[in-house]
């Protein structure tokens, strides 16, 4: 049996993809843990959602306490909820997260799922004729996704390639996070990822990301490999972001000073602060740099994402480069241009 959410209104973002619940390590096949709502770009509905910015949220959860609760937080963060649909006899993915440190001995973080088979996983190119997901696509300005969705099933595949290579449904900007994650990937082959990232307007991929999929991380390389889009947006990690558009013209901003707490989470709130800019007619740069912010924000968090006060956000997109430059971001508080504001604000279970 299938129920509706709530009557959505018009979006102005619309995000297709599995939520998830975060559960403790041991919690992975316990019949009732405690969560916290997450998910690539359901993090990224909820981050654009809080900043102002109208966003529905598009996908399948299963008829228990998971979904329900993320259904929840999802509305407690002003998203729109209608085009999740609930599947009375599926089961809603879940991750663990374990933390540790890198070769480096940078905080780093490793995901392990119970996913296979989720109520998401069952989405195909039909969830599109919906009536309240076809709403949501025809009127939104920007509809999002990731390359996680394409990796959940042959027809959630058969769902992006509708969504980005036939835009079934949709008017507006079609922007796509390459978000390549090796294990949803057992032959490694990034042929399909590559395929749906040119298909798309707007594309987000780490450098790292970019090496793997790619074989490069270098920005005007990664343009030439994908000259499709209209903006091509490199992130180089703690060093920089880079905007290319198609004739290989660049625009850098360079990332923030940040005490990093835990690093998951830092690029769905990276896409959320830039795609809110995009949304509102920003330029390139105060986009980057609003992305830029609700990445450093979220790393100084164990949530999947935070939010920076606004007169701290404020600050950091009016300042000059030498104060953005010199800004700090930490879990004890904010410093811009000499002003020092409160720290970020962690978005935790409903």
């Amino acid at each position: 049996m299938k129920e509706r959410c709530e009557t959505v209104t018009e979006a102005w973002i619309a995000c297709l993809g599995e939520p998830l619940a975060l559960v403790a390590a041991a919690d992975l096949d316990a019949p009732a843990p405690a969560m916290h709502a997450g998910g690539a770009e359901a993090n990224v509905a909820a981050g654009t959602a809080v900043l102002g910015t109208p966003t529905a949220f598009l996908s399948r959860v299963g008829g228990d306490a998971e979904g329900r609760r993320i259904v929840e937080h999802l509305r407690a963060h002003g998203v729109l909820t209608d085009g999740i649909e609930v599947d009375g006899s599926g089961f809603t993915g879940r991750y663990a997260k374990t933390e540790g440190v890198d070769a480096d001995g940078e905080p780093a973080t490793a995901s392990t799922y119970r996913r296979a088979g989720s109520a998401a996983a069952a989405m195909g190119p039909d969830f599109l004729t919906r009536p309240a997901v076809a709403a949501a696509l025809d009127t939104a300005r920007i509809v999002h996704t990731s390359g996680i969705t394409p990796a959940l099933s042959p027809s959630c595949a058969a769902l992006t390639r509708a969504l980005l290579r036939d835009r079934t449904g949709i008017t507006g900007t079609v922007t796509f996070d390459v978000n390549w994650r090796e294990q949803l990937w057992p032959d490694g082959d990034p042929s399909l990822v590559i395929e749906l990232a040119r298909c798309a307007d707007v594309v987000l991929v780490g450098s790292d990301e970019a090496e793997r999929v790619l074989g490069t991380g270098s920005p005007s390389e990664v343009r030439a490999l994908l000259p499709e889009p209209r903006t091509v947006v490199v992130k180089d990690g703690a060093v920089r972001a880079i905007a290319v558009d198609r004739a290989g013209a660049q625009i850098t901003v360079p990332a923030l000073s940040v005490d990093v707490i835990e690093p998951v989470g830092a690029g769905d709130s990276f896409a959320a602060g830039f795609l809110h800019g995009l949304a509102h007619d920003e330029d390139m740069r105060t986009c980057l740099r609003r992305g830029h912010a609700g990445a450093a924000a979220t790393l100084t968090v164990r949530a999947d994402f935070a939010t920076l006060p606004p007169e701290a956000m404020t600050a950091l997109l009016t300042c000059d480069d030498d104060a953005w430059s010199a800004a700090h971001i930490g879990p004890d508080g904010i410093r811009v241009g000499g002003a020092d504001f409160p720290p970020p604000r962690e978005s935790g279970a409903p």
